[in-house]
């Protein structure tokens, strides 16, 4: 139950619950397949009916993004994407993402507007587009 204190999910708090209702059977009974089945039958039940509730308390889940979602997106650059120097970074739907140019050659300046072209990974590559689009 102490473990509870380092974890953000309020998950092993069940099994802790468990193993108290395993004790008293000890105490009562002493039997030890009967303290692993109470063990097991009252840390089962009480993760299946809670886990609902301990969702709701312990807040907002992170959002998912689909990554196909951005493919096509105009996002604004960051920070001057240079292929070259390993530089870039741009924002789109409030999401931060490392990008390169498609084009080696190119540097597109910090303030300027690209176009995703596709995700690798964890970065994306773009294409500049103009101030007017």
């Amino acid at each position: 139950m102490a473990a509870e204190i380092l974890t953000p999910t309020f998950f092993i708090f069940w099994f802790g619950v468990g193993a108290l209702a395993s004790a008293l059977v000890a105490f009562f009974v002493g039997n030890t397949i009967w303290e692993l089945v109470t063990f097991i039958v009252v840390s089962g039940i009480l993760v299946i009916l809670t886990r609902p509730l301990a969702n709701k308390i312990s807040g907002k889940q992170t959002r998912k993004i689909n990554v196909d979602e951005i493919i096509g997106k105009h996002a604004l650059v960051l920070e001057d994407i240079n292929n070259k120097a390993g530089t870039g970074i741009i924002k789109v739907n409030g999401d931060t993402w490392r990008a390169f140019s498609n084009d080696d050659e190119i540097v597109i300046k910090k303030g300027e507007y690209v176009k995703i072209l596709q995700v690798e990974g964890a970065h994306v590559v773009v294409e500049k587009i103009d101030q007017g689009v």
